[in-house]
């Protein structure tokens, strides 16, 4: 009798399991998918930030945040932003290891943490987790962003990117960070414009679009233009690329 408890007490403990690993491969699949044809709605960034805010005002408070379609944002808010924030985003598959090999040099050397977080893990993180540092969210993290690259065009991939990126404080998205600083629409902003939006976000509820910090980060945006399909040479420099990045092991093992 106590045998057959036993063999019935593993038999659940497996079916448990089984469950979680099938759970586990099988929601973010669809998660991702729906993503494709879906715009989040929010994201528990902007959930927490009007949190904080709704708080300290003792009042309720939602964040600004408009989506619209990569052709609607327009080119140079594209260009500016995976300039500022991923420039090999159209020829990595997700992660970019010359990137994070750098992030950890300077991480051992000291001083404030960097990250190597793609356009990719910062959708994958942003859409679909929380903030914050663990090895459980960077394991999820790296998860999510493997079926993003497999499901997701590339161009997809940065239309959410673009529309749920903190541009302001409560203010999320390039389009509402176009009307916060220059009244306009996102798709009407020169590429110098578009670049002072994206130099805030590594800081955006601390920098200021006049700042410092983020006038010098501008005009490097600027004097570093990220390759694209379709511009001259993009092939050939993404091919060039492959053969010279740098794999995983190799920022462990230099």
């Amino acid at each position: 009798m106590k045998m057959a408890r036993r063999k019935s007490g593993g038999s659940r403990w497996r079916a448990l399991a089984t469950a979680l690993l099938v759970g586990a491969l099988v929601v973010p699949i669809l998660q991702v998918l729906l993503l494709r044809f879906v715009n989040p709605p929010f994201t528990l960034t902007m959930f927490e930030e009007a949190r904080l805010a709704t708080k300290a005002s003792a009042r309720f408070k939602w964040v600004v945040h408009e989506n619209r379609s990569l052709e609607q944002l327009g080119e140079n808010v594209a260009r500016a932003a995976v300039a500022s924030e991923d420039a090999r985003f159209y020829f990595h598959r997700g992660f970019d290891w010359e990137g994070i090999c750098t992030a950890l040099r300077k991480n051992e050397r000291g001083g404030k943490l960097r990250g190597g977080s793609t356009i990719s893990q910062q959708v994958a993180r942003n859409v679909f987790l929380w903030q914050g540092r663990s090895y459980l969210r960077k394991g999820l993290e790296a998860w999510y962003t493997l079926w993003l690259e497999l499901l997701l065009p590339k161009d997809r991939i940065l239309e959410v990117y673009l529309n749920i990126a903190e541009t302001g404080k409560m203010t999320f998205g390039f389009e509402a960070g176009a009307w916060r600083y220059y009244r306009a629409e996102a798709r009407t902003l020169s590429l110098e414009q578009a670049a002072h939006i994206a130099s805030l976000l590594p800081s955006p509820r601390k920098w200021t679009l006049n700042g410092a910090q983020a006038t010098e980060r501008a005009a490097w945006i600027l004097e570093h233009p990220a390759p694209f399909p379709n511009d001259p040479g993009f092939d050939e420099a993404r091919a060039a690329w492959a053969r010279s990045a740098p794999g995983p092991l190799d920022c462990f093992l230099d």
